[in-house]
């Protein structure tokens, strides 16, 4: 990509900039928008108390991953901290780079920033569109972890002073230890977002039923936004299955179709049992027992099963049956609760 393309980017990613959108740009970016639709707050809160050391004042040579599943709620978390830390007089916003490392367009398909791209934008912002600005940079990069070699560039940008905020869904441990091993001693800390567990639904709601809760945890599942689309619309949206799909499809599968997403949870879900095992689901799915380690290995890394229980949470199991109706059946609540994490 040019550098000229890539400003186009950082510009439409940083609103901030303009000294007339330094305050304003919040009411309209599009993920805050959402969630102030569809806002369930107990979740809005946990992400806010895990970060909330980044929101108080840039920390110059530190670097934070925040980890979690897709729709978990990264993405805003981490604009989040981007909202304080600009409208606070103190902090120039100009400092502030977000850098979208994946970005959807609108027919929702996903494009992620080749790597000597992201390298450019980190490295050398003023050359990709940042204003000039004295002292480090405070760099936010969303999606980090589908770009090859993230780590040494991540730690480059440390050890010149910035603070580095960056979001993955899809954390290899190698990876990590490359970032730890690349980056100052004492420097790299790793937040996980999580979604929310029926306990935490039911602490959330100490009126209601334990039967209705669990009823409707079992189909909307703890994703923030799943719980909020499901209260207001009395299910979860089209459109944020299709997200979490394809978002899930380019983590897992790496974009090829051989196994389509949907094919594989509703393999995983059909042959898990006590533990997720590699032969019955090679069989279902006519892979080697080495493809479909990869591709466990792959769930894994993408914060989507836990293999000793299953899938993580419960709107992945109905996640097939909402992508493709006619091809598969939505599984028993009883399914879901056993082999839910």
């Amino acid at each position: 990509m040019r550098n000229s393309e890539l400003a186009q980017v950082l510009r439409a990613a940083n609103p901030w900039w303009s000294r007339r959108r330094r305050a304003s740009w919040v009411l309209d970016d599009a993920d805050l928008a959402t969630r102030a639709r569809h806002e369930w707050a107990p979740a809005t809160s946990a992400a806010r108390a895990e970060l909330s050391t980044l929101a108080q004042r840039p920390l110059p040579r530190t670097l934070t991953l925040v980890v979690g599943l897709r729709g978990v709620g990264k993405t805003t978390a981490v604009k989040d901290v981007v909202a304080h830390l600009v409208s606070d007089p103190a902090t120039d916003p100009r400092r502030v780079v977000l850098v979208p490392a994946q970005r959807e367009d609108a027919t929702g398909a996903i494009t992620c920033l080749a790597p000597a791209d992201l390298a450019t934008t980190v490295r050398t912002p003023t050359r990709t569109g940042a204003p000039a600005c004295d002292g480090p940079r405070v760099l936010v990069v969303d999606e980090v972890g589908a770009v090859d070699g993230w780590p040494r560039v991540l730690a480059d940008a440390c050890r010149r002073g910035d603070q580095v905020v960056a979001t993955t869904s899809v954390l290899d441990p190698a990876d990590v230890a490359a970032l730890e091993a690349a980056a100052p001693a004492g420097t790299v800390t790793v937040r996980h977002l999580h979604p929310s567990s029926m306990s935490e639904l039911l602490l959330a709601r100490p009126g209601a039923g334990t039967g209705d809760v669990r009823a409707a945890y079992l189909r909307h599942g703890g994703l923030p936004r799943a719980v909020g689309e499901h209260r207001d619309l009395g299910d979860v949206s089209a459109e944020f299955v299709a997200r979490i799909a394809s978002g899930l499809h380019l983590d897992v599968c790496r974009g090829e179709e051989r196994c389509p997403l949907d094919v594989l949870l509703d393999a995983v879900c059909a042959t898990a049992d006590r533990f997720v095992e590699p032969e019955p689901l090679a069989r279902r799915l006519d892979l080697s027992t080495s493809e479909v380690a990869l591709l466990l290995e792959r769930l894994e890394q993408a914060q989507v099963l836990d293999p000793r229980r299953g899938l993580v949470d419960p709107l992945l199991h109905r996640l097939p049956a909402l992508v493709a109706p006619g091809r598969h059946t939505p599984p028993s609540d009883e399914h879901i609760a056993t082999f839910s994490h």
